[in-house]
């Protein structure tokens, strides 16, 4: 399978979040037909014969002028009110939900379909119009592509309708919540570094001791979006060297900080310290081009903001939970990726950071379980999760990592829910889940005081 340079992918991935990309196709194309209409119209105009099609709207020069001009005006002042309508429906993704997510909602292709249509309609109907000419003993009038302007009208009408009711559904919590999910688990599919090089053949991991090494360090601070897949190995390889990745994608490097070590040291010159920077890609902000973690955190937003007092909504914290869940599991359909990648050669060249479930679990779930910790529905959910994780893995050291978030969870519960019947139900979860894990939840158990105690 030929991999798409990650270049390429950035690029797409800005250019589909983006609201001006897909409308200026949409303008170019009906500005181009347009004009190829009211040519063919001249050249029709001297046979006469499409007059005389019955269902053709055919009229005089003013008549075409008035009609051109009310589509026009009513294609802007709807395409004014589409806009305004997209805006407000970003600015609450990014009160009610989060910041985060306002990328992945920009890259709606159905609110950037219907832009185009508009604009394309109203920069089709004045191109038009100019064409229309009309003298004391002769005019033209496009005829064709008049009753092209007037389909275009009525296909801009039906797509302001989808609009509405589209719009009203895309801001939904949980449509927002599967569009993130769904974008996450596609990453997973190719995830950094499965695509870089071969895996390391052997079991036991290479001696580099780290007195042989060199350290290249930042030029710039800025959000690591991406690592160049191809220009990374090319570059190890070209300098027979071994290249270490110090910051994972998505951290924040800041300046004369690590990026990478090189071994030996001495393969160290200018020109490979050059092209493992140029292969390193910083931005202003994380995308969604090969990180992972981005995903989950857009869904721990949503959850961290439905918990916080002033929205206080634990349905959709709990909807939130149950998206990361259904990626952790479709995390562990993966076999392990090796950190070490080879050339076509079978040679070490690049150690790249790899995410465990740990990594993953910790990162989905940290600061839910803090926020929410006295939220006793979402603790239940997240003990839980826990369990069914716990079922559908069957590797040691995940289910010990499972375990002691079990354990993370009781302790804040502990300290947060108050309750006895809320504390009596954490105690009945933790022994299902204890009993899936096989573990001994005995000496975790919530006292449950009585209202005599109380």
């Amino acid at each position: 399978m030929k991999v798409v340079p990650v270049q390429l992918t950035k690029v797409w991935d800005d250019l589909r979040s983006s609201l001006w990309f897909r409308p200026a196709i949409w303008v170019i194309v009906l500005g181009s037909l347009a004009v190829a209409l009211t040519l063919a119209d001249e050249q029709l105009a001297e046979s006469g014969s499409l007059f005389d099609w019955p269902w053709f709207l055919v009229g005089g020069a003013e008549g075409a002028r008035t009609m051109l001009g009310a589509i026009a005006s009513a294609m802007l002042t709807v395409t004014s009110l589409t806009f305004s309508i997209v805006i407000v429906a970003v600015v609450q993704t990014a009160n009610a939900y989060s910041p985060s997510v306002l990328r992945q909602y920009l890259s709606d292709t159905a609110n950037q379909h219907v832009l185009g249509i508009m604009i394309g309609t109203f920069l089709f109907s004045l191109l038009v119009l100019r064409g229309v000419r009309s003298t004391d003993d002769q005019e033209f009038v496009p005829t064709l592509a008049i009753n092209t302007a007037v389909l275009l009208s009525l296909l801009s009408v039906g797509a302001f309708i989808y609009f509405i009711n589209h719009a009203s559904h895309s801001i939904k919590v949980d449509n927002i919540i599967q569009m993130v999910r769904s974008r996450t688990e596609d990453l997973m599919a190719n995830m950094f570094p499965m695509t870089l090089g071969r895996p390391w053949p052997e079991e036991t991991s290479p001696d580099l001791p780290s007195a042989l090494a060199a350290t290249i360090h930042a030029h710039e601070s800025g959000r690591l979006q991406f690592y160049e897949l191809e220009e990374l190995m090319a570059a190890a390889a070209g300098a027979n060297a071994i290249v270490r990745l110090e910051r994972c994608v998505g951290d924040y490097v800041l300046q004369g900080t690590p990026l990478f070590t090189v071994w030996p040291a001495g393969a160290l010159d200018e020109a490979l310290a050059r092209a493992l920077r140029q292969a390193t890609v910083l931005g202003r902000e994380r995308s969604m081009v090969q990180d992972v973690l981005f995903g989950l955190q857009q869904l721990s937003d949503i959850a961290l903001r439905a918990l916080s007092p002033g929205i206080n909504n634990p349905s959709t914290a709990v909807n939130s939970i149950n998206a990361l869940a259904a990626l952790l599991i479709h995390f562990l359909q993966y076999t392990p990726i090796s950190p070490y990648r080879c050339d076509e050669a079978g040679k070490l060249r690049i150690i790249a950071p790899t995410l465990t479930f740990a990594q993953m679990l910790d990162h989905a779930y940290g600061q839910i379980s803090r926020y929410g910790a006295g939220d006793t529905a979402t603790m239940l959910r997240l003990l839980e999760i826990c369990g069914e994780l716990g079922y559908v893995t069957g590797d040691p050291g995940e289910r010990e990592a499972l375990w002691q978030w079990v354990q993370a969870l009781i302790f804040l519960a502990g300290d947060h829910v108050e309750l006895p019947d809320d504390r009596q139900k954490i105690n009945e979860r933790l022994e299902r889940v204890a009993a899936t894990l096989q573990k001994d939840a005995e000496s975790l158990h919530l006292t449950v005081y009585n209202q005599e105690d109380a």
